[in-house]
C-alpha cells in the first residue's frame, strides 16, 4: 500500500502559524455572535424596537483566548428585567433561548462549519 505524500515542514513560522489561525478563530466567532444576535432579535419582545436593535455583540481577545459576549446595550438596562422578570412583570427570555435552543448551530459556526 502506497502511502500518501506528506507535506514537510522545514522552518517554523509560529508568528505566522499563530496569526493565521487566530485569524480564523476571530472570524468563526463573528459569524456565531452574528447568529445569536439574529436570534434573540427573533425572540426579543417589542414595544418600541429600541431593545431589539440594542441587541449586539463583543469579541475580545487577550492572548490565545477569544471570547464572544452577545447581550444589549447598557443604556438598554431593562432588558435583565425583561429577561428575567420581576415581581411585577412575568420573564420574557430571548437572550438565553437565543443561545440554548440554537446550541448546535452556534458551534457548527464556531468549528468553521
Amino acid at each position: 500500500m502506497r502511502r500518501p505524500s506528506a507535506k514537510i515542514i522545514t522552518e517554523w513560522r509560529q508568528k505566522e502559524f499563530l496569526a493565521e489561525i487566530s485569524g480564523k478563530v476571530v472570524s468563526n466567532m463573528d459569524s456565531a455572535c452574528q447568529y445569536a444576535v439574529e436570534q434573540a432579535q427573533d425572540r426579543a419582545p417589542v414595544r418600541s424596537g429600541i431593545m431589539r436593535a440594542d441587541i449586539t455583540y463583543e469579541i475580545v481577545v487577550v492572548g490565545l483566548v477569544v471570547t464572544g459576549w452577545v447581550g444589549v446595550l447598557v443604556k438598554r438596562f431593562y432588558a435583565y428585567f425583561v429577561e428575567l422578570g420581576t415581581s411585577r412583570m412575568k420573564a420574557q427570555p430571548f437572550l438565553r433561548p437565543a443561545i440554548f435552543n440554537n446550541a448546535r448551530q452556534i458551534v457548527r459556526r464556531l468549528t468553521g462549519g
